[in-house]
């Protein structure tokens, strides 16, 4: 393939907004970027193009991206999830083969796809990755949480592409001051013609992640409130936990995101470092968050509050990230 080629704006590293804390005040909590029309820090994103179909290589910029809460042509929980297939077997000793090296097409799609910021577009290319593959579940967290910011009403935006030898370097500027943050994907595999492994900065991501199956996920109730969890992935690099949320309500309520908390496996308690997804839900919605926790791991609990309008009642949920 040629030379670099620059994409619009953020997705495959996506520092999000924070939202704010419904019925109640915030304390002396720093100042947070915030959703649905409230103020923020982050710089102005610009809408991105459409990219060329034509082009044989990666195209300039992504598709604009849908109305906050558009349907994507997901499952009735709003999730573009998939259910994983069966494990691959694990070969006998002596007879490991090496892993086939996945179509150059399907990967530039994949990676097309995954720089576009745009749950939709991401959607679409899991099309490129094999079904239950670790390449499929990437890409599915990642639309999860490009949707969180989708349903926040924050802008979406593309990554800097740049063709490397060993695959493909993303790029994009998340925070005020502009500077870049970069991952590199490359060591891509193939399975049944399409995409089935990667390398993220260097490593495999398929231990840190978890995308449960639709019958396969966690849901909890309160008050008329269901949170099903959605995806999880454990970034090796930075040891960042980013887990995606979906909230379905009967009632209007107000979610206290910002104030979510994660008891580990071991019992500590953390805040979330940060949270983005849409608070304030009108009954019969549905709608998803995507919160962040440094030094985390699977297998804890997150612990979601709120409260109904005019807080008649609380609603508290414990999800389990298992």
């Amino acid at each position: 393939m040629a030379s670099s080629i620059r994409l619009a704006a953020a997705a495959a590293v996506i520092l999000l907004g924070v939202t704010a804390v419904g019925c109640g005040a915030t304390g002396d909590r720093a100042p947070v970027r915030s959703v649905g029309g409230r103020e923020s820090t982050a710089p102005a994103l610009r809408a991105p193009e459409a990219p060329d179909p034509s082009a044989e290589t990666l195209s300039g910029e992504a598709e604009p991206h849908p109305a906050p809460g558009a349907d994507l042509g997901a499952d009735p929980a709003g999730e573009p999830l998939s259910t994983p297939g069966p494990a691959a077997e694990e070969p006998a000793p002596g007879t490991r083969e090496t892993a086939a090296e996945a179509p150059e097409g399907a990967v530039t799609a994949y990676v097309r796809a995954l720089a576009s910021g745009d749950p939709a577009r991401m959607v679409e290319g899991l099309e490129h990755a094999a079904e239950g593959s670790v390449a499929h579940d990437y890409l599915t967290h990642q639309a999860s949480v490009a949707r969180a910011r989708v349903d926040a009403g924050l802008p979406v935006a593309a990554a800097e592409t740049e063709h490397t030898a060993d695959g493909y370097e993303l790029c994009t500027a998340d925070d005020p001051r502009g500077d870049p943050t970069c991952s590199s994907h490359g060591g891509f595999t193939g399975a049944d013609g399409l995409v089935g492994g990667l390398l993220v900065d260097g490593g495999d991501p398929g231990p840190g992640l978890l995308v449960p199956g639709p019958d396969e996920r966690p849901e909890v109730k309160s008050e008329g409130v269901t949170a099903t969890l959605l995806t999880a992935y454990r970034s090796a690099a930075d040891k960042t936990l980013v887990v995606t949320v979906g909230f379905d309500t009967r009632e209007n309520v107000d979610l206290d995101l910002h104030g979510t908390a994660y008891q580990g496996r071991n019992g500590h308690e953390s805040a979330v470092r940060a949270a983005v997804g849409r608070h304030e839900l009108d009954a019969g919605t549905r709608a998803r968050a995507a919160f962040f926790l440094s030094g985390a791991a699977p297998g804890g609990n997150l612990r979601v509050g709120g409260c109904l309008e005019e807080c008649s009642s609380f609603v508290f949920l414990g999800v389990p990230v298992e």
